[in-house]
């Protein structure tokens, strides 16, 4: 009996863990995914047995979340070809991420929407640690972000800084504003006034910021813009800004920050995540009305209060070149590390968001770059109390729908979009020739209508039958329909005004062009790089010369740190020891800097941290900004000038010269592209193979051809009388010249017998 209550009791099915027979909610659950994912799989096996063009512009916006709305939108007005669940060989024109470029990394082609590492490199710490630099090689231009400190590396310098306004009495007293390192949102954002109030428990890093009081007021309330930028290209360097966009209001009347008011998050901060669960949020839909305004309609008000609105837009204009210019070289920095040349995979573009601020002489100030703005349409409304709703926001919808529209026209293949537009232009052609031809034909002749009708009642006799006129009736709604023989007036029409209305061809293809050329003329994306700052940026693109350095001696492909080996060798090419730089120095340059970055970035130099939270990799090495340090403190050593950008350009253009990167993008070999480019054949050990030092001599007026003849003439065959005077002076030889030929010949000496 034991044993068989032991068999029966092995053959049954052992139960789950943590589960009670009570709850029904994880079968529910388990039920509701399982439909979803047959109900995903069997609109995905649909879509794909539908047939596509190989002219067809898609778009796969299966990581698009919650900028699908606006992407649908877009599309559909396009007439492009969405895929919502992706394509199984990822083979889309255009692949739309909601945060990160490492969301889908089987994408091996067509165009995404994020580039490598965009969301560290638009944190408040590396951001304005390349503005820093930038200010600190030009500081008259880069005077437009308050000053920064960075915690808790710099928490003395930010305590001394404090300490001594207070000895010099500044007023208003000082208030500054801490941001955390990562941080969106509004989230983690307070002022202080004492170093003692910064916590540094959390271990997270920050940025600490002068507070500006000073601000630019509309109706009482504090208020700052959102501008979007469409970053296209980083090779060529191409982006856009949009004419259009949002103004964020805070919900309390401003004030000056004092110790009551200093924790008054609604007075002091814009951001409209936060500011929208105020009770005081106003959600107007007039354009200059409400906590969230377009961007035309405030600078309409800048107007209206007698101000130059046109010079605050250039500002801004200004500022979003000079802050893209200065990121550049870390994004390329990232790029190759994410993507090394020769390997296949996207190209980027992405769309950017600038946090601007006004001050009360209307000089903007930057506050931050969000990597990832948001693109939804719908914005929370309180129902009732707790109990909120996702309405459509007109405003957001006037904003955000051109942008994303005409990013999708900028950054789509050029030949399937003018094979688009050919078969749009040859269907609209279509339409307004049957228009037209409606227009010149000769009307049907009219119809006799029956104009009354007789209306018989079950219960009627015959003598109370009513007749009903129903012309005069359906006269008052067509009023097109006369009596009177408007038909006949038509046919009095000759056939030579019914040809003149007819358009010719050519005037159809007029108008079809005009069409599509006032719709590149209304779109929100202005170039400003290389259309408009192109020779007003270049100045400030010398950091991108210096990561073509870093990268060239990374050493590891797709590393982004530089190790000793690869800092000695950058060096040791560069030819610096000729300058005085000992490899004892350079040693000692490269524990120094490494250090010292190690400890201002904690959270990025810890290492990568596995699934049971151990260290399971190393980020060791140099990053790109302290390979910069390391270039300015060698140009300030061994390459002086009057000016810190002079002293970095000699520093580059030497170490350029010696690498042979100024005519040849990262050659290794300078003649060999020379001969190539003028149809010579080079052979090495030839006369054409040059000397490394006259290779050196070249400059920009000398030509390949002056270096062939006097290479040339050194290579020349010797003369007679150079031979014999050569002979005659060694007293070892004796020359017998042939009469026939150019022969020397050696003989013995009679004497040396």
């Amino acid at each position: 009996m034991a044993a068989s209550k032991s068999l029966l009791d092995s053959l049954k099915k052992p139960e789950p863990t943590n589960f009670r027979m009570t709850d029904f909610r994880r079968e529910l659950h388990l039920r509701h995914k399982r439909e979803e994912h047959a109900k995903k799989e069997k609109l995905r096996a649909l879509q794909e047995s539908k047939y596509v063009s190989r002219y067809a512009i898609t778009i796969d916006t299966s990581r698009a979340r919650s900028n699908c709305d606006v992407l649908r939108m877009s599309i559909k007005e396009l007439g492009f070809k969405e895929y919502p669940f992706g394509r199984k060989d990822n083979c889309c024109d255009v692949h739309w991420h909601a945060c990160h470029f490492e969301e889908n990394p089987e994408v091996f082609g067509g165009k995404v929407n994020k580039f490598p590492g965009m969301s560290e490199i638009c944190s408040k710490m590396t951001l304005f640690r390349c503005l820093d630099i930038m200010r600190d090689l030009f500081p008259t231009d880069y005077d437009f972000y308050p000053r920064t400190w960075y915690l808790p590396a710099q928490f003395h310098e930010f305590s001394c800084e404090i300490r001594k306004m207070h000895e010099r009495r500044v007023k208003p007293k000082p208030t500054f504003i801490i941001k955390p390192d990562t941080g969106a949102q509004g989230d983690g954002i307070y002022l202080l006034r004492e170093p003692n109030e910064y916590s540094s428990l959390s271990g997270k890093c920050h940025v600490a910021q002068e507070y500006m009081s000073n601000v630019y007021l509309i109706d009482k309330f504090k208020f700052d813009f959102r501008i979007y930028v469409l970053l296209k290209s980083l090779e060529p360097l191409e982006f856009y800004i949009c004419q259009e966009g949002l103004a964020r209001f805070s919900t309390l009347p401003y004030e000056n920050p004092t110790n009551k008011n200093i924790h008054e998050s609604f007075m002091h901060l814009t951001n409209y995540s936060l500011n929208k669960r105020s009770s005081t949020f106003n959600r107007s839909d007039r354009d200059d009305e409400g906590s969230k305004r377009t961007l035309t309609s405030v600078l309409r008000r800048i107007a209206m209060n007698g101000h130059d609105s046109n010079k605050v837009w250039k500002s801004i204009e200004r500022i979003v070149c000079k802050t893209i210019v200065a990121i550049v070289p870390e994004m390329k920095v990232e790029y190759q590390a994410a993507i090394p040349p020769g390997k296949t995979g996207p190209s980027c573009f992405q769309v950017l968001g600038f946090d601007i601020l006004l001050l009360q002489n209307l000089k903007p100030i930057l506050l931050e770059i969000n990597a990832s703005p948001s693109l939804s349409l719908d914005s929370e409304q309180e129902v009732s109390p707790g109990v909120f709703e996702y309405v459509l926001s007109p405003k957001d919808e006037e904003v955000k729908y051109p942008l994303i529209r005409d990013t999708l026209l900028h950054v789509v293949p050029i030949d399937k979009l003018k094979y688009f537009r050919k078969k749009k232009k040859q269907r609209l052609l279509k339409k307004l020739k049957a228009s037209t031809s409606q227009k010149g034909k000769r009307p049907d002749p009219p119809v006799k209508q029956r104009t009354s009708i007789v209306i018989i009642k079950a219960d009627e006799s015959d003598e109370e039958k009513r007749e009903v006129n129903v012309t005069q009736q359906m006269s008052e709604m067509h009023m097109d329909v006369d009596s009177h023989g408007d038909g006949t007036a038509r046919d009095v029409n000759s056939d030579d005004e019914r040809e003149s209305n007819i358009k010719s061809d050519t005037e159809l293809d007029e108008e079809v062009d005009n069409y599509f050329e006032t719709k590149l003329r209304e779109s929100c994306l202005k170039q400003l790089y290389p259309a408009i700052y192109d020779e007003e940026c270049e100045r400030y693109r010398i950091l991108e010369r210096v990561a073509g350095l870093f990268i060239f001696f990374l050493g590891i492909r797709g590393s982004l740190r530089i190790g000793p080996t690869g800092f000695r060798t950058f060096a040791r090419k560069c030819r610096l020891n000729r300058k005085g730089m000992t490899n004892a120095s350079v040693d000692i340059m490269y524990i120094d800097l490494q250090r010292r970055w190690d400890h201002m970035n904690p959270e990025r130099t810890s290492g990568k941290k596995g699934n049971g939270g151990s260290v399971v990799s190393s980020n060791t090495g140099l990053c790109y900004q302290g390979f910069l340090d390391a270039c300015i403190e060698i140009a300030r050593r061994k390459f002086y000038a009057p000016t810190k950008i002079e002293m970095l350009e000699n520093l580059v253009d030497h170490c350029e010269l010696n690498l042979n990167l100024r005519d040849n993008d990262l050659a290794n070999n300078l003649p060999r592209l020379h001969f190539r480019r003028l149809g010579l054949q080079y052979r090495q050990g030839s006369m054409y193979a040059m000397p490394r030092r006259v290779i050196d001599q070249m400059t920009e007026e000398t030509t390949i051809e002056d270096l062939l003849k006097a290479h040339e003439k050194k290579l020349r065959q010797p003369s007679r009388e150079d031979i014999e005077a050569f002979l005659r002076k060694s007293r070892r030889m004796i020359y017998q010249p042939s009469s026939g030929s150019r022969v020397i010949s050696v003989t013995k000496s009679p004497d040396s017998e």
